[in-house]
């Protein structure tokens, strides 16, 4: 996938949150949090203490800018998961996950997912296959040379593979789009309250 020089679409602000077990190793934001803010121009503020999904709701709607939300002991992620719906409302998903990546050097994994309710047998299961194999090869044209992705096609629905087997530090997933609702989905909503890691949701393209 491409990284950026500039501020990647959708990180231009950045709301942290800090969960009530995160354990920080001194004042003020993470090292690595502050590092790759800088690096990538990001403004970012600060909001402990409150409700996850609401405080990422109202984050997320506040100059519709990203919300990460700290989890553990904060250390720097090694594991990146970005997951991915659509081609283009999830391209500033790819391009944050890969500008967290190239400053953490981490390992980067897009991952889409096929719902179960296509059967073995169904009609359309390898029409939604084959457009999610297009899908993950494709968003996120070229990789750079501080990052290098794996891409997964899995079957489940969305929301169902942020459990304890997403085996990540840091899930990135798809917040509002510029003219939507001014509610997380079910996927953004899931990983906030439920994922094991922490979670960085970025707006959408339109």
């Amino acid at each position: 996938m491409t990284v950026l020089n500039s501020v990647p679409t959708g990180l231009r602000t950045m709301t942290v949150l800090l969960a009530d077990e995160v354990d920080l190793p001194g004042p003020g934001l993470p090292g690595w949090v502050r590092d790759w803010a800088a690096r990538a121009g990001v403004v970012t503020q600060v909001a402990p203490g409150a409700a996850r999904e609401v405080a990422a709701s109202r984050g997320c709607r506040t100059g519709r800018g990203a919300v990460l939300l700290l989890r553990g002991d904060a250390s720097p992620p090694r594991r990146i998961v970005a997951a991915v719906q659509e081609h283009e409302a999830d391209q500033p998903v790819v391009a944050a996950a890969a500008s967290a990546a190239e400053a953490c050097r981490a390992r980067l994994r897009i991952v889409h997912a096929v719902p179960r309710s296509f059967g073995e047998r169904s009609i359309g299961l390898a029409e939604a296959v084959e457009r999610g194999r297009q899908l993950v090869t494709s968003v996120g044209v070229a990789e750079g040379p501080g990052v290098r992705a794996d891409r997964d096609l899995v079957r489940a629905w969305p929301h169902e593979v942020l459990d304890e087997t997403l085996d990540a530090d840091l899930l990135v997933v798809g917040g509002l789009r510029p003219h939507g609702p001014d509610e997380l989905g079910l996927t953004a909503r899931t990983a906030v309250v439920h994922a094991p890691c922490a979670v960085l949701v970025v707006p959408r393209a339109s």
